[in-house]
């Protein structure tokens, strides 16, 4: 960090320390009641209370508490939208010093790797793979899928499909060996969000990004944003046929698509919870200062 001069407590961990020493109260908003939160009459000047969610708005309606009894409570946010204060994001896609800065050198760079000798597709004996837990959603994902397994297969991994892949022990991602499996095994894989919100784009995006695997992308986020042109394919731009149609003439053909890896070497992803916190409490803890 620039600033590293910052203690990090939880709510455990704090309990035996005053509440006004604390320079700033994150409250995790998605897990909290009301008579968990701090009065705003022992709230100290200097402290800074923080509002942060991780969830989707809409994904956290059953959950939340009345939040307009909260209006003028909070001094900062702290969340993946980009209008936070503190911005906690599940990944990024960062331009390394040789990715283009044109539409014509972008173009160049696709030509250029057609030349190199990795086939991304060898050795990939399944089409598409699905990992997903909540099986009923906001975003109505679930009616997507089950419309394009109509002209294709999927494979579905986790308690809403037959197929199994161990979660890690550590938190509520899958284990490293579940998305090794993926990438040897598939070509394409649904990062499907529960809900269609405004920049809403989790680690079901980023940590497919980081494999050698195209993923479909269905979200309110603007890829296009944050992601390389020709890095992923957008599941809303096409209907469930049409998708499958697209699938089956990439899969068919090793040169189109090997055409979705040419930036790889030009780009660097950082996903997983290590670099979510690094970041988040980085620029929080220099925030304060």
């Amino acid at each position: 960090c620039e600033f590293s001069d910052c203690a990090v407590f939880n709510q455990q961990s704090a309990a035996s320390l005053p509440l006004e020493e604390f320079d700033a109260v994150i409250v995790q908003i998605s897990t909290m009641w009301l008579s968990d939160l701090p009065e705003n009459r022992t709230r100290s000047k200097h402290q800074r209370f923080i509002f942060f969610a991780q969830e989707s708005p809409a994904s956290m309606t059953e959950s939340l508490p009345d939040i307009f009894s909260m209006r003028n409570y909070f001094n900062w946010t702290m969340s993946y939208r980009s209008n936070s204060d503190i911005q906690f994001l599940y990944g990024r896609i960062q331009p390394g010093p040789t990715a283009p800065k044109t539409r014509e050198e972008t173009l160049r760079l696709m030509k250029a790797n057609k030349n190199k000798n990795k086939n991304y597709a060898a050795n990939k004996i399944k089409l598409v793979a699905w990992m997903v837990g909540h099986c009923d959603t906001l975003g109505l994902r679930e009616v997507y899928v089950r419309q394009l397994a109509k002209f294709i297969p999927i494979d579905v991994y986790g308690k809403c499909g037959n197929l199994s892949c161990s979660r890690n022990t550590m938190h509520a991602y899958s284990d490293p060996q579940c998305y090794q499996m993926l990438e040897a095994k598939y070509k394409f894989y649904l990062s499907f969000e529960n809900s269609i919100c405004e920049e809403y784009v989790t680690e079901k995006f980023f940590e497919i990004a980081n494999r050698d695997i195209v993923p479909i992308v269905y979200g309110g986020a603007d890829y296009k944003r944050i992601a390389p042109p020709h890095s992923f394919i957008d599941a809303l731009e096409f209907t469930p046929e049409a998708l499958a149609q697209y699938l089956t003439i990439l899969d068919a053909n090793d040169e189109l698509y090997n055409e979705f890896f040419w930036w790889k070497s030009h780009y660097k992803v950082e996903a997983g919870l290590q670099q979510m916190a690094r970041h988040g409490f980085c620029d929080l803890c220099k925030k304060l200062h």
